[in-house]
């Protein structure tokens, strides 16, 4: 299985030669879900006692699941992002994938490591983020959220700390009723509650109805105040400049 021979070079070549016609798609299939019922009839058992073997899995991902999985890169496709497949990164992918490159830490990986900081050091400049701002990527806005979230709580209970302030009631934070729906998620895992704001009738949140929120929220329980760049239904930006001033006024983590 770790070893190079004649098999695998063959399996190689006829994945070389799918990525070859799969990225000179023009233009690229959408494609489409289905059902599970259908998927099992034509894909059948797919893990066997004796395994399917390279080329019998990549036929069956080429003929079965790739057409059963919608293409993000299509122009028609305009839900979710998930990501935005240039054709470089498309084929960059596959020189990752092809190195087993673990960027989890410097220790492990510091070639991705110093890569991926040298692409957040330059974001940060281009929103006018100090120096000393730094992050890491994650998969999506979902872990994005969570992440956030909770290096917001533990920095509100450090704050809390150092003043002296022994807070026991329940943390929350606020956001608003048309922000993303992980925050629901990140909110019940992080065992905390959510202060919705009541936006316009065009979807944007406004600093006044957060600071209604907070002036009605119990002393000392909000951590964090979220606002958003583009919602996912309709791309509405909210007052980003005025929901962070009143953060700024109030010391409390800004997200968005």
């Amino acid at each position: 299985m770790h070893e190079i021979n004649d098999e695998t070079r063959a399996l190689r070549e006829a994945i070389f030669e799918y990525v070859r016609v799969r990225t000179n798609y023009n233009p690229v299939p959408l494609d489409s879900s289905k059902s599970e019922a259908e998927l099992l009839s034509q894909a059948g058992q797919t893990i066997t006692e004796q395994g399917l073997g390279g080329n019998t899995a990549l036929k069956l991902f080429e003929e079965v699941l790739a057409p059963a999985t919608i293409s993000t890169d299509h122009p028609g496709f305009l839900s979710f992002i998930p990501n935005a497949a240039t054709e470089a990164s498309r084929l960059f992918d596959v020189i990752v994938s092809a190195s087993s490159i673990y960027g989890g830490s410097w220790m492990e990986g510091s070639g991705a490591v110093f890569a991926e900081n040298q692409v957040l050091s330059w974001l940060a400049k281009e929103v006018g983020l100090p120096e000393t701002a730094g992050g890491v990527f994650v998969q999506g806005g979902t872990v994005g959220n969570l992440s956030a979230l909770v290096t917001a709580r533990d920095a509100h209970r450090e704050m809390l700390s150092k003043a002296g302030i022994d807070f026991t009631g329940r943390l929350a934070f606020i956001a608003s009723k048309e922000a993303h729906s992980s925050l629901k998620s990140a909110a019940k895992v992080m065992d905390v509650d959510i202060l919705l704001a009541k936006p316009e009738e065009n979807g944007k949140l406004l600093a006044t109805s957060v600071k209604e929120v907070l002036t009605a929220a119990e002393p000392n329980s909000v951590f964090a105040i979220v606002a958003t760049g583009g919602t996912t239904n309709f791309g509405i930006v909210d007052d980003l400049r005025g929901i962070g001033e009143v953060a700024k006024a109030n010391k409390i983590w800004y997200h968005i």
